[in-house]
């Protein structure tokens, strides 16, 4: 790997066309200009790897210790070498290293990969203002570790059997063998997760079904939301907060501008501080995911032992300046809400009994919206306590009946112990997290948050349970999109959970008044229960409104003609668990309608729609 540093008074590049098919998406953002910037164009060489990059970290810090602290902007640069990386090897290791940077914690950009570009720079006049430098391997490795160095890894199955995981023998683990999504959980953790060319299935299916869109008027990866996609947000929200209040916790709301020269905030702003939103010309940035409001609310509380332990729960909007090559659809925002619980504990015993019923009532979720053969659980721990608590995963996993990939840290680099984390698997292969329960046994003493105990006296609070139900309300909907994708991938009809789907019925009259008239008597009656239920009432033919509510995803379609009204009956398509094309239609009174719907429905949350129920009145969104 070659590295050129240069130190410069300003830089500047303009993306001009694509070069090659492995390439960053810009999403619109086709140049940047850096003021006072180490600007290092990197060349990726035949034969290097990952282990390659503590050494060159080294290099750019001691280049910074020298000319003092500067915006660090790699570029990619194939001039330095003519023994060039093939474009995927080159790919993965520009980017690789550009986390590892942010992960040590330099102040970084990176400009796009693939692309052919111009670029204009003013070189600063000192004589270290250009420095080129070649890394090989074989170079001692600095002395400090990264922010998370995993290096043990273990599978413990739902019966609570442990088995070590080994890089070059995943194939003879077991529990391996028999779940294959979280043998692709694994194989992302351990290997990485793979290239892939094409846009991810959710953004041509967000923008189909007229749920999300991108928004040239704002900032990129600040997304526009449609009646249907609204919708859906608002449910998974009434979802949540029933979920959080069933839990025990209080509902609360904090700012969305926090100040940084606050102690207990610039604590919490962590090693990502670099892609916080500032506020020009002021100390203060919008609102990041790391409970900047959490703490000091706690603070300010004159809690006693009879209110613990005191649960919160928030709906957070968070920003994270993410950079405009990593921003893709839903799954990479500069802008996400977030379902934020805490629970702040007296004992160890209590904090256990509250990982416990998160993690429980997480997996239910990850159930009701993701479905269970589409999601896995992760663990990430600190070693000693791994040993320590092991008994208790057992039986959580036991309980939950689920297997858990556990990742051990030699040492603790966070404030959590442990976490866990569920995860979605797209049928790309790809994952992403939604919900997480963290053990963390820092932030009590360290933010003094107190208590009154049994005999009056003040304490700290010594565990705290952090938790998201939805990490990301634009990650769920992505991985609900992409689960779709992967049902019509295998032929089988593409859904949202009934209960999320913005129309759940549409009743289609063949052709006269009457039937029309029918239509709207059943439409009400189904509205009478909460249901979502859309009227088409345009001059088309059957199969034409048919077609149409299959390519919205309706679940339940109604036909309405002669034959069903002399028969008081209704042509029923109920679409859950049917392979694409084959879908049919059955009989139903109106009796045995409304069962069929509330077994769909169960007891998850109802809205009414955000959009005219009427076909003909409906704008079209996209």
């Amino acid at each position: 790997m070659k590295l050129l540093m240069l130190d410069t008074d300003s830089f500047s590049y303009r993306v001009i066309e694509p070069e090659s098919n492995i390439r960053d998406e810009i999403n619109g953002v086709k140049s940047k200009t850096y003021s006072n910037a180490l600007v290092i164009f990197v060349t990726v060489e035949k034969g290097d790897s990952e282990s390659l990059f503590e050494q060159a970290y080294e290099e750019i810090s001691k280049q910074l210790k020298q000319i003092g602290e500067r915006t660090v902007v790699i570029y990619p640069y194939s001039h330095l070498s003519e023994n060039l990386a093939g474009p995927n090897e080159s790919y993965k290791l520009f980017d690789g290293f550009f986390k590892f940077l942010v992960n040590y914690g330099l102040k970084a950009d990176r400009a796009p990969f693939g692309w052919n570009k111009a670029f204009n720079l003013s070189l600063k006049g000192h004589p270290l203002a250009e420095s080129l430098r070649t890394i090989k391997g074989g170079a001692k490795k600095v002395n400090f570790a990264p922010k998370e160095k995993f290096y043990r890894y273990f599978i413990i199955d739902e019966n609570g059997s442990e088995y070590e995981v080994f890089l070059d023998k995943l194939q003879e683990c077991e529990p391996l063998t028999k779940n294959d999504a979280l043998k692709r959980f694994v194989e992302n953790e351990l290997v990485g997760k793979a290239l892939h060319k094409d846009e991810p299935a959710h953004i041509r299916l967000m923008k189909k079904l007229e749920l999300v869109d991108y928004c040239p008027e704002s900032d990129i990866g600040h997304l526009k939301w449609y009646p249907n996609g609204v919708i859906i947000r608002d449910l998974i929200l009434e979802y949540a907060q029933k979920l959080a209040m069933k839990w025990g916790a209080i509902k609360m709301q904090n700012p969305l501008i926090y100040r940084t020269d606050i102690e207990s905030i610039s604590l919490l702003q962590g090693e990502f501080h670099e892609r916080d939103y500032k506020i020009e010309d002021e100390n203060m940035v919008l609102r990041f995911a790391s409970d900047p409001g959490a703490f000091p609310f706690v603070q300010k509380l004159n809690i006693s032992y009879r209110q613990m332990p005191f649960k919160v729960y928030e709906e957070a909007q968070c920003f994270r300046r993410e950079q405009s090559g990593e921003v893709v659809g839903l799954m990479r925002v500069r802008t996400f809400l977030m379902t934020d619980h805490h629970a702040f504990c007296q004992n160890e015993d209590v904090a256990r009994d509250e990982f416990s019923k998160l993690t429980g009532m997480f997996k239910q979720l990850m159930d009701d919206i993701i479905a269970p053969e589409h999601w896995v659980l992760g663990f990430e721990i600190v070693d000693e306590y791994y040993e320590k608590y092991k008994p208790f995963f057992k039986e959580l996993l036991k309980s939950i009946k689920k297997p858990a990939f556990f990742k051990l840290m030699n040492r603790m680099t966070h404030y959590y112990a442990f976490k866990n984390e569920f995860q979605a698997i797209f049928p790309d292969g790809n994952n992403l997290q939604i919900s997480t329960v963290q053990w963390d046994i820092k932030n009590g003493e360290r933010f003094n948050l107190n208590y009154i105990d049994e005999n009056g006296n003040k304490v700290h609070v010594p565990f705290i349970i952090h938790a998201s139900s939805f990490g990301s309300i634009e990650r769920t909907l992505a991985s609900m999109l992409e689960s779709a994708a992967w049902m019509e991938r295998h032929g089988d009809v593409p859904l949202l959970p009934f209960w999320l789907s913005p129309e759940q019925v549409r009743v289609i009259p063949v052709s006269s008044k009457e039937q029309l008239d029918a239509a709207v008597m059943l439409t009400n009656r189904l509205e009478e229960y909460g249901y979502r239920v859309g009227i088409d009432d345009r001059d088309l033919t059957l199969a034409k409104k048919v077609a149409e509510a299959k390519s919205y995803w309706i679940p339940v379609i109604v036909v309405i003609g002669e034959k069903e009204l002399e028969n008081n009956q209704y042509s029923t398509m109920i679409r859950a668990g049917q392979k694409i094309g084959k879908e049919k239609y059955k009989p139903f009174k109106i009796d045995e309608l409304m069962t069929e719907l509330r077994n769909l429905q169960g007891n998850m949350p109802k809205r009414a729609m955000y959009v005219n129920p009427i076909m003909s009145k409906r704008p079209k969104f996209s």
